[in-house]
């Protein structure tokens, strides 16, 4: 229900004050009153009425000042004026209408006019307020960050803001918004905005896919309610875009999963190892009782069992949040190891060579740690080529110069580095997805947990070394991981070799 106007009348004499309250009170308004222009401005600060009714002759400031007063003030700029006075020459009611008032009526005045007036202006009034009301509640809505769509009760929109726009291929949102979602959803929706009997009741919220997403994967959160727009029944749909929300809480899963491998870990490892015990013991037994076995053979499994308690030693250590010790490393062991295993594990489809450099240095680190980084890197290679390709690890020796730190990324230093690398002629990245490879949890891999570089990034800051990144699309991808130097340099022979350590 529309409430009554609210007539504000500012006369200095009670006489002229009470014929117009009676008459004004007739007609259902409401009516405040003021003695002077100073009560006048205060009423209308306060009250913030449809009509002022002022008169003009009064003692301390007169009507045109009022007015001008009024004009001033943003609060009060558009309300509107109506001055009564006994001045019924053009050069006062001009001097009036100067100064801001929107009309002017002549002592002793007609009461029929003044009513006629008096209904004019408030209808106006009520009018531009109900505009601007809808402009600031139109603004409102079209940069809210969820999306806002009105309806009829057939789902025809009505309005919807630029938020729910947003969500689409189309610039436009469609024309009926059962239309953007799927069959299942429409049933659902439609139904229970049937049992909506009044305007308190709320629908939802319904989690939801849509159809024609400008990105794909997308997940909506509906609530739904009834109103009343512009005199018709209609409904109001409130979109929120959860789609982040719900990569989050599956990454939390995946997160609590790990806690609870970190939970088991001691009680399997510690099982492991005692099986892994049992094989280096008979493996080591074999190559003493029996001299005559290919002794290479049994190194190797020596050699791997020992490498797997190490790794069993480190998914421990990684449980318990501590880190391995750190030791003189050769990285040429390291490289040809690795290289090995991926050489067996990856398939002949996969052609693993080794690039080393002559005279490299040892390197201070948690091998098994450079492992996991090395072999993480070689998984990455092998999915990046799913037709088959070339993998090749390398080690290098670069010098760091001040001037350089800039081009390798806020971790470089100057200095000596030992260079680790994983190259592989695989599809490459686009700049898009490189420039966040390191994030954890992000991933493009359908069943990825999205951990494995933010692991290698970790373990080379631990390392005081730092990674780049090298890729194309189309022409492979190259990880130089760089890890400061400690030793005087061991010899080696140079040049390309497969895993085996045969020059190719």
């Amino acid at each position: 229900m529309i409430s009554p106007a609210t007539i504000l009348v500012v006369d200095d004499e009670a006489h002229s004050r009470t014929v117009l309250v009676n008459m004004l009170k007739q007609d259902k308004y409401q009516v405040i009153t003021a003695n002077d222009g100073h009560e006048g401005l205060a009423a209308a600060a306060a009250h913030r009425p449809d009509v002022m009714l002022l008169d003009v002759m009064m003692p301390g400031i007169d009507g045109y000042e009022v007015c001008r007063l009024l004009r001033a003030d943003p609060m009060l700029l558009h309300m509107p004026v109506l001055l009564l006075s006994s001045l019924a020459d053009r050069e006062s009611r001009l001097r009036g209408l100067e100064q801001g008032a929107d009309d002017f009526i002549t002592k002793p005045f007609d009461t029929v006019e003044l009513r006629t007036r008096l209904r004019s202006i408030t209808r106006l009034n009520r009018f531009r307020r109900l505009s601007e009301e809808r402009a600031r509640f139109e603004q409102a809505l079209a940069s809210a960050p969820d999306g806002v769509v009105l309806t009829d009760t057939d789902g025809v929109v009505l309005f919807a803001n630029n938020a729910f726009c947003r969500l689409f291929e189309e610039a436009s949102p469609p024309a009926e918004f059962f239309d953007c979602l799927p069959a299942a959803t429409q049933g659902e929706l439609r139904e229970q905005l049937r049992g909506l009997t009044d305007a308190t009741m709320r629908v939802g919220p319904c989690e939801t896919a849509v159809l024609r997403p400008r990105r794909p994967g997308t997940i909506l959160e509906i609530t739904a309610a009834s109103l009343m727009w512009e005199e018709q029944a209609a409904w109001q749909f409130n979109i929120r875009d959860i789609t982040e929300k719900k990569v989050l809480e599956k990454q939390l899963m995946q997160a609590q999963r790990i806690e609870l491998l970190g939970e088991l870990a001691s009680g399997i490892v510690h099982d492991v190892n005692n099986l892994i015990g049992v094989v280096v013991g008979n493996a080591q037994l074999l190559q003493v009782e029996h001299p005559a076995l290919p002794s290479e053979r049994l190194s190797a499994i020596v050699t791997a069992a020992q490498r797997g308690a190490g790794l069993l030693k480190q998914l421990l250590l990684f449980a318990r949040g501590e880190d391995g010790e750190m030791l003189a490393v050769d990285p040429v062991l390291l490289v040809g190891e690795v290289a090995s295993m991926a050489e067996q594990t990856f398939g002949r489809h996969i052609a693993v060579t080794i690039d080393l450099a002559s005279d490299l240095p040892d390197i201070l680190a948690d091998s098994n740690q450079l492992h996991q980084v090395l072999m993480n890197l070689c998984v990455n290679a092998r999915d990046a080529m799913p037709e088959g390709g070339s993998l090749c690890l390398g080690a290098s020796l670069r010098t760091v110069g001040a001037e350089q730190i800039h081009a390798f990324g806020p971790d470089s230093r100057a200095g000596d580095y030992v260079v680790l690398s994983v190259r592989d002629t695989g599809m490459g990245m686009l700049p898009s997805v490189q420039a966040r490879i390191f994030e954890p949890f992000y991933t493009t891999k359908k069943t990825g947990t999205g951990l494995g570089l933010a692991t290698v990034l970790r373990v080379i800051k631990r390392h005081r070394g730092f990674v780049t990144v090298d890729s194309k699309v189309g022409a492979g991808t190259c990880f130089s991981c760089h890890f400061p130097v400690i030793a005087s340099p061991a010899p080696t022979s140079g040049g390309v070799m497969n895993s085996s350590g045969a020059r190719a």
